[in-house]
């Protein structure tokens, strides 16, 4: 098949979203299949565009097998609404301009986040006369209300919820990430014969215990010596409970707690730690991915605390799979799907929500217990072979990708 990718994130960005469908293009490219991707100049999430790609509108490029079609946005480091919105918007413009003059697809793959991404779609995908698998890893902008990150019932978030709908009736085939998502598509598109679930997954080449060399490069380049060392890792958003993190990490200085990536709770996290005086918390911008198994091998567990909002009970946190597959034991406030999922592989402890004491006490069985987390690494790990293997990952979305030729959109049925 000529499949293409619609994306605003993409290698070398370092998001989750970037490293998942990089490795789904590579996976469908090595596959036979022609794949092209329309993306913007690499910005996420720092908001500053390298200088290879500065003062261009359009750039080509090619990374393994996959085709590269790169268009100019407008970036700044501001985290402010305005500025996020016009990043969005520049991408949806500029790639409808550029997906005019590329060769037709069989089928666009697109990535709903960020959902205006979706009218971009729309379009190309009536000019070119293709079908659209749209790829929704998020409910938005459901989620950005449940953390507090837009006001019910604004503008935007109204706005956001028209485009949602057309969205979905304007795929042939649509994809959750999660169970909740599924869900969440279903009560609002109810059509379910067309949602299909496919879960992350994960390299588990690359991401795997016992790398004792990465290990101790990693953990002298962050001055650590002897403690027992807790990894958060990934985006720092108001999905997290970081009041609860920092308060374990208070209550716990003995262990060394180690934050690696970036977002928009960065600088409450950095002022709380300046202003309690945290020396055993150790912040780290976001790192290439290249380097994130050496990240892992250096932690002896992994904490995730959601915050409780109404959609943590579908939420999968994407550090969980690399956390799976290294082995890293795992303590979760958390709830729902994530729940299960912890359980069901035997990779680590679950607490309530909020619960702190309970977070503590859980790391500090870890902490005396080695043999438990040996355990809990070798169940995790064999979890991962099991269910998030990127072959698994590429069968699933093969058959989604063949639907998709086969079947037209209700739109178009209509």
């Amino acid at each position: 098949m000529r499949i293409w990718f619609l994306t605003q994130f993409y290698t070398p960005e370092i998001g989750a979203a970037a490293v998942r469908l990089s490795r789904l293009a590579n996976a469908l490219a090595a596959d036979a299949h022609q794949v092209t991707v329309l993306t913007s100049v690499p910005n996420y999430s720092a908001g500053v565009i390298p200088p290879e790609y500065r003062g261009r509108l359009a750039i080509r490029e090619k990374i393994g097998a996959v085709d590269i079609q790169r268009v100019w946005v407008y970036a700044t480091p501001s985290r402010s609404n305005a500025a996020r919105i016009l990043n969005q918007l520049t991408f949806m413009f500029m790639a409808a301009l550029a997906g005019i003059f590329l060769p037709r697809p069989d089928v666009i793959i697109v990535e709903s986040h960020p959902l205006f991404v979706c009218l971009t779609a729309g379009w190309l995908k009536r000019i070119k006369r293709a079908p659209l698998v749209l790829n929704v890893s998020d409910l938005w902008p459901e989620s950005a209300v449940a953390t507090g990150a837009l006001r019910a019932g604004s503008l935007i978030v109204r706005m956001a919820q028209l485009v949602e709908r057309w969205a979905y009736q304007d795929a042939s085939v649509i994809v959750g990430m999660t169970e909740g998502v599924v869900e969440g598509i279903n009560r609002v598109d109810h059509r379910p014969d067309r949602v299909k679930f496919i879960p992350n997954a994960v390299d588990l080449d690359r991401f795997r215990p016992g790398l004792e060399a990465e290990r101790r490069s990693m953990r002298q380049q962050w001055g650590l010596a002897d403690p027992f060392t807790v990894l958060h890792v990934g985006n720092l958003s108001l999905t997290y409970d970081f009041d609860l993190i920092l308060d374990v990490a208070a209550a716990l200085p003995q262990f060394a707690f180690v934050f690696v990536g970036g977002g928009s709770q960065g600088e409450s996290v950095k002022e709380r730690v300046r202003r309690e005086n945290l020396s055993n918390v150790i912040l780290v911008d976001a790192m290439p991915h290249a380097v994130m198994p050496g990240v892992w091998a250096a932690a002896d567990a992994c904490i995730i605390a959601l915050r409780d909002h109404s959609v943590a009970g579908g939420t999968r946190p994407a550090k969980l799979y690399e956390a799976l597959a290294t082995g890293t034991p795992v303590v979760a406030a958390i709830r729902g799907e994530g729940q299960a999922l912890v359980e069901a592989s035997g990779a680590g402890m679950v607490v309530p929500i909020g619960d702190r004491a309970a977070a503590i006490s859980s790391l500090v069985c870890y902490a005396e217990n080695p043999e438990l987390r040996r355990k809990a690494s070798r169940k995790g790990r064999a979890y991962a072979e099991q269910y998030f293997s990127p072959e698994r990952a590429r069968l699933a979305w093969t058959a989604v990708l063949e639907q998709a030729r086969r079947r037209p959109s209700s739109a178009e049925s209509r």
